[in-house]
């Protein structure tokens, strides 16, 4: 008899109660993040499973009749026991020649720079079949090379911000292009010295 005069609430309005909004708001919002997280976890999965990404070479060479100066990435590989220098030139130690060959007179090194993992992603934006993510990540090692020779070197831990491209490859993604700018310049940079000064 209510219901003729007028006097019970339509069931719609029963939704309005500012509780029940909050509710609807909540759920719509934890969605539409396990929505984000399970897309973003296959590009972290290739960034992680990039060994370009996850655990990059340490590319250096140079002569081994380089001068020597103990302020140069030369004296610093000395003190970290890489290399001994003799009048003909440097000589890899034991425990460089884990971490560096002899080629002739040139010293290569063999080593990666350590392990790097997907810390979180910043942006992310389409391009036709491609994907251009902004991502931070952190080191989680760093070879003994890159903590001698590289200034300045990465820090555990700390978070670095970094942009790679991505195109489908099968089921995942492959990594197609990475700049990782707290070890790119540095690297570049020591490369640029080793090079520079080569006889």
């Amino acid at each position: 008899m209510s219901g003729v005069n007028g006097d019970e609430e339509p069931k719609w309005k029963r939704w309005l109660q500012p509780w029940k909004i909050a509710a609807v708001l909540v759920a719509l919002f934890l969605l539409s993040q396990a929505y984000f997280s399970w897309r973003d976890s296959f590009l972290s999965a290739a960034l992680n499973n990039s060994p370009a990404f996850a655990a990059p070479e340490f590319p250096l060479e140079f002569s081994s009749k380089i001068q020597y100066d103990p302020l140069t990435f030369v004296g610093r590989g000395a003190r970290a026991g890489f290399w001994d220098w003799t009048p003909e030139g440097l000589v890899l130690t034991p425990a460089g020649s884990r971490y560096f060959r002899m080629e002739g007179e040139r010293i290569i090194s063999q080593a990666v720079a350590g392990r790097r993992r997907f810390s979180r992603l910043r942006e992310r934006t389409t391009q036709g079949a491609s994907e251009r993510v902004s991502f931070f990540y952190q080191w989680e090692e760093l070879s003994p090379p890159t903590v001698a020779l590289l200034y300045p070197p990465p820090i555990l831990g700390d978070e670095y911000l970094a942009s790679a491209v991505l195109v489908p490859s099968g089921e995942g993604w492959e990594v197609t292009a990475l700049e990782t700018r707290d070890f790119d310049e540095p690297l570049e940079h020591l490369q640029s010295i080793a090079s520079g000064v080569l006889r």
